[in-house]
């Protein structure tokens, strides 16, 4: 029967048949692509929200564990500073050798000056400068200073002891090293 009809037409059904197939095949694909992009939806939004959720939560830890770290930094300084303060509690003071020179002077013996320095935590040797009465009272004074179980050894210049009275004396004190 397809031989009965007129090639003009027939080319002209052949035209539709496939335009007809195409449109079907088009409406189909396009159905299944509706079908599959609303089956996504719900899942991409279920996606979206894990994916917000999940970085929020991400955020919050990492701004805690930035304030552990400050924390944690602040701790060790402090530890640190209070075990430098421990230290310091068990040194013994300047103000500590000064006030036992001054203990140790008599009318006899009168300190003038006291030189204490410190370096690196260790005492250096002290310098004290005076006034002595007599050449006795001098070497009274060298003992009992080496008689304190503090002092390591005294130094006292002969030069110091060239004069009778009035002795203008210096004196280098090494204390003991704890």
């Amino acid at each position: 029967m397809i031989n009965l009809i007129p090639q003009t037409a027939k080319s002209s059904i052949t035209r539709e048949y496939w335009m007809r197939v195409v449109s079907v095949w088009f409406f189909t694909l396009s159905g299944a692509v509706m079908i599959i992009a609303t089956l996504l939806i719900p899942v991409f939004a279920l996606v979206n929200s894990q994916i917000t959720a999940y970085s929020e939560s991400a955020e919050a830890a990492i701004s805690e564990v930035d304030k552990y770290t400050l924390s944690s930094t602040a701790l060790v300084r402090t530890s640190q500073d209070a075990a430098r303060l421990a230290g310091m509690r068990n040194e013994a003071r300047l103000t500590d050798f000064v006030e036992l020179f001054e203990e140790l002077e008599n009318e006899a013996v009168t300190i003038e000056r006291i030189e204490l320095t410190k370096k690196d935590g260790d005492l250096d040797p002290i310098s004290i400068s005076g006034l002595a009465s007599t050449r006795q009272a001098l070497a009274d004074f060298r003992e009992i200073l080496l008689e304190n179980e503090r002092v390591e050894k005294v130094f006292l210049p002969i030069s110091n002891l060239a004069e009778d009275k009035d002795i203008k004396f210096a004196i280098t004190v090494t204390m003991k090293q704890d």
